[in-house]
């Protein structure tokens, strides 16, 4: 429901975050002033005469300017934090306000409606009021630069930060409380007791454990991994300059730039509705993760306050180095025209999906089997159930998005491990290991499947008696195909229009990669799905099997009476063909939007 009241376009956590910035700017200035004093005392004691007189009065001007840096770091920190609690003191009266609307006072019938509304829009205008002036006062702070004065103020009420966070009482007091294991809602709790000092102090001392953690705010890892990058950017291109980058960090620092090129994309992008540019957040951001393949996911649109949340699953070959923004974008863009509420949609590259990208890495036989997509699927399951628990007081619909590998990996998450998902979505799926839609969280209702009658790919699943899984794991031990084709009637899912004006012949591999191209029926439909206008799905017929009452005979080889060997089908002359009613179907081109 779309709220009548927005809240101040900037969050108080991209704040917090600059408030933190400043200050760890601050300390870092002040260290290297201690450097500077340090290294001229030892240079003093080693010389004699005239020189000895300039090398103790030299530094002084570079040291006064260093502190004159970081105080005004400091300073500047503690306005950001005093503007961040009026931030929070305005959104909280707009949710105050917002929670009326909605809770019936606008009913068409309401007799009192002209006057109600009169009466939250005088509210509004004085929350609008106290921001501005708290603005103006925090514009003056920073005109007049650090003084006596504005310092005492900031100070007694807890925005000057100590420089040695490190041995802070404020970050003691935060970093007692911390739950711990992997408690999302836990965390949550954790993060909304600190005070905004606390927050900024622990967010400048500790990014790294805030950017990768269930519960929090997307926003606070957001900013927590911006920092990280910061410094892991910093670091690794003055060894790259050195020449002293290990494997590992070269790979790491690739995946440093992919993920700065993918918020560019993200940030340059216009919202087709509003006009104007596309908020990012670096929601996971591990660039050493799985031996150099990287974990990164970013969301374009906010994930704190988003009416629909997609997260999209990829498939076989993803790591961070073949992150792009155009599909996720397709699916933002199709998703605002589709409904006008707000979107994010998450472009999670968080599992270790078979890739094979590069000679260290050998992964690429994880796609005869389900091993790494079921360990994809526990992370995944863990990364929704996190940020659904960082929303557990405004939840969003939530729509998980598999495709190819990932649509097996999604329905495992469904199977095995109770994702949270109010629609799950898989496309050109090559299988999935249950064999009803019903043995998924998201149940025959919710699980939708977009399945292009020519995808090669979407062959490879189970339909009716045909099962290359079968036959693989009887004569190649160990061997689990990726099991039934979600597509199919028995399956019980369902299924979308998905097919595309210049689809190619028989069986195709070109099809596979069409599902989030612009003005297709799948995107179309990918977006009524995941903002909820169900009534806009173009559902399309099931794959069936003319010879579902067919069963393969399975006979073990014997030599004198003793098995040899393992099991061979019996018969192996009959028709197998699946059929797919969408096949002669006549595709249109369509979008939500103009």
């Amino acid at each position: 429901m779309t709220d009548l009241f927005p809240p101040y376009p900037s969050p108080p956590e991209e704040l917090v975050g600059i408030a933190a910035q400043l200050i760890s700017t601050a300390g870092d200035t002040e260290a290297t002033i201690s450097d500077v004093r340090g290294g001229v005392g030892r240079a003093v004691d080693a010389v004699d005469g005239d020189l000895t007189f300039s090398m103790s009065t030299a530094p002084e001007p570079v040291i006064h300017t260093g502190a004159n840096l970081a105080r005004t770091a400091r300073f500047a920190s503690g306005a950001v934090m005093l503007f961040a609690q009026a931030v929070q003191t305005y959104n909280r009266g707009i949710d105050r306000l917002n929670a009326q609307v909605h809770e019936g006072e606008f009913d068409a019938m309401s007799v009192g409606k002209a006057a109600k509304l009169q009466r939250l829009r005088a509210e509004q205008a004085q929350l609008e009021a106290d921001l501005d002036a708290a603005a103006a006062r925090v514009a003056a702070m920073l005109e007049r630069g650090s003084n006596a004065e504005d310092m005492r103020f900031l100070r007694n009420h807890g925005f000057i930060l100590p420089l040695d966070l490190l041995d802070s009482r404020v970050l003691r007091t935060a970093m007692a409380g911390p739950p711990a294991g992997n408690d999302a809602e836990a965390m949550r709790r954790w993060w909304d007791s600190l005070s905004l000092a606390q927050q900024v102090a622990v967010m400048a001392a500790h990014p790294e454990q805030l950017g990768n953690t269930g519960g929090l705010p997307a926003e606070v890892r957001d900013e927590a991994n911006r920092l990280v990058l910061a410094d892991d950017l910093a670091r690794l291109e003055g060894k790259e300059r050195d020449g002293t980058l290990s494997r590992l960090e070269r790979d790491a620092l690739a995946n440093i730039r992919k993920a700065i090129s993918n918020l560019d994309a993200r940030e340059s992008h216009i919202d087709p509705v509003t006009g104007e540019h596309t908020h990012a957040q670096l929601y996971i951001y591990q660039p050493y993760a799985f031996d150099g393949d990287g974990r990164l996911a970013i969301a374009t649109g906010n994930l704190d306050s988003a009416d629909h949340v997609a997260v999209m699953v990829p498939g076989m070959g993803s790591n961070v180095q073949d992150m792009s923004a155009g599909r996720s974008l397709n699916v933002y863009d199709e998703s605002r025209w589709a409904s006008g509420d707000s979107v994010a949609v998450l472009d999670w590259i968080g599992y270790d999906a078979p890739s094979g990208s590069s000679l260290h890495n050998h992964d690429i036989v994880g796609v005869v089997n389900q091993r790494m997509a079921r360990a994809g699927a526990e992370q995944l399951a863990a990364d929704v159930e996190g940020l659904i628990a960082s929303r557990d007081d405004d939840p969003a619909h939530l729509t998980v998005i598999g495709n190819s590998y990932g649509s097996t990996t999604a329905a495992i998450a469904a199977a095995e491990f109770d994702l949270d998902a109010d629609d799950l979505i898989l496309t050109g799926s090559p299988g999935v290991p249950v064999g009803d839609a019903g043995e998924l969280s998201t149940g025959h209702h919710h699980t939708w499947v977009g399945s292009a009658s020519r995808d090669v790919v979407t062959a490879l699943g189970r339909t009716g008696w045909t099962d290359p899984s079968d036959v693989a794991a009887r004569l190649i031990p160990g061997v689990e195909l990726m099991g039934n084709d979600p597509a199919e009637d028995d399956f019980g899912a369902r299924r979308f229009q998905a097919e595309n004006l210049d689809r190619g012949g028989h069986w195709n591999v070109a099809d596979h990669g069409r599902y989030y191209d612009q003005n297709t029926e799948s995107l179309y439909n990918i977006a009524a799905i995941t903002t909820g206008q169900y009534s806009d799905v173009q559902e399309a017929q099931h794959r069936y099997d003319p010879l579902a009452d067919v069963h393969v005979e399975w006979r073990a080889p014997k030599l004198f009476g003793v098995p040899v060997g393992p099991p061979v089908p019996a018969h192996v002359d009959v028709d197998i063909a699946m059929q797919d009613p969408e096949r002669d179907r006549t595709p249109t081109e369509i979008t939500h939007g103009t």
